[in-house]
């Protein structure tokens, strides 16, 4: 397939464009034909997806981090085309990545782009009131949340990256732990209630992992039809910080004030307003509705058994 490349260059502290430069002689080589365009600001890679789309184009490349992700798949859910999304992986959290199971080395990277496959999958379709109190819509691949992950968000795409993802977003985590006090939350899964009551989270998981590594929906499929819902409940800020490395392993599903519900639609009402966390991008507040967009992008996937891990499809 004929790649269109969406470079972010400002991704991963300005990174990704280096790492793109040293890529681009041999993706050239491998594709007679490719087409390049960097963005130029929030939104852009959006644009540039749904033009690509509209005009035919084979397969779009997101080369960026989450958030350039998170635009693209937006611009692709807009055309409602068939174009194929991959991923080029080259940011500062790297969750999706994760979640695809692919790493940043470009080698692997390169033969994922020649070999993988096109796959149906889900997406999510979240409603927010932005920072200016307009009710917004938009896109996602991978988790949508709020509560302590918007106050890390917000901590962390305001700080210098340079020690990386997942450095980052620890300490972006250990100042929102210090920062942010529980938020009364009604959060309802498919039309039924789930939880009433102060809560530290709520996430709705398409992909397993956010926060630079963190496993919050391990039961997460892309393909499913269902979100994996997550609250965290009213967890005190130290029983919050001993659940950290269990996070990180996706083994905290079980804690007596986490909850864990699959569903096709979500609604969460808050007492105050909410930051959201978007595919690690601080866009807004609640209240929040989002619902599972089924098999409507078509993903590249790597043509290796062993990724992604287990349980990622389910078909």
């Amino acid at each position: 397939m004929r790649p269109f490349f969406i470079v972010n260059p400002n991704s991963a502290n300005g990174a990704t464009l280096k790492r793109f430069r040293d890529v681009e002689p041999a993706l050239r080589n491998a594709f007679e034909d490719l087409d390049v365009v960097f963005t130029e600001g929030p939104m852009h890679a959006a644009a540039l997806a749904s033009e690509a789309a509209s005009r035919g184009e084979e397969m779009v490349v997101a080369c960026g981090g989450d958030g350039t992700l998170n635009e693209v798949v937006g611009g692709l859910l807009e055309s409602a085309g068939d174009t194929v999304l991959a991923v080029m992986p080259s940011g500062t959290g790297g969750d999706f990545r994760r979640v695809l199971g692919l790493g940043q080395d470009m080698t692997a990277v390169l033969e994922y782009l020649r070999t993988g496959s096109p796959k149906p999958v889900d997406a999510g379709l979240l409603e927010f009131q932005d920072h200016g109190g307009k009710t917004t819509r938009r896109g996602f691949m991978n988790i949508a949340s709020c509560g302590i992950s918007g106050q890390v968000d917000h901590f962390v795409n305001t700080s210098n990256k340079a020690l990386g993802g997942k450095a980052s977003f620890f300490l972006g985590s250990l100042r929102g732990m210090l920062k942010y006090s529980n938020i009364p939350m009604k959060v309802q899964v498919d039309g039924d209630l789930l939880y009433d009551g102060p809560a530290n989270l709520v996430a709705a998981g398409n992909g397993r992992f956010f926060g630079g590594g963190m496993m919050v929906a391990p039961a997460a499929s892309l393909d499913d039809g269902l979100f994996d819902v997550v609250v965290f409940g009213d967890l005190s800020k130290l029983e919050f910080a001993g659940l950290s490395s269990r996070i990180y392993s996706g083994t905290h599903l079980d804690h007596p004030k986490i909850l864990h519900r699959q569903g096709r639609t979500l609604t969460v009402e808050t007492g105050n307003p909410a930051l959201i966390d978007l595919d690690g991008e601080q866009v807004g507040t609640t209240p929040l509705s989002a619902e599972v967009s089924p098999a409507s992008i078509q993903l590249l996937v790597p043509d290796d058994p062993s990724l992604p891990p287990p349980g990622v499809f389910t078909k």
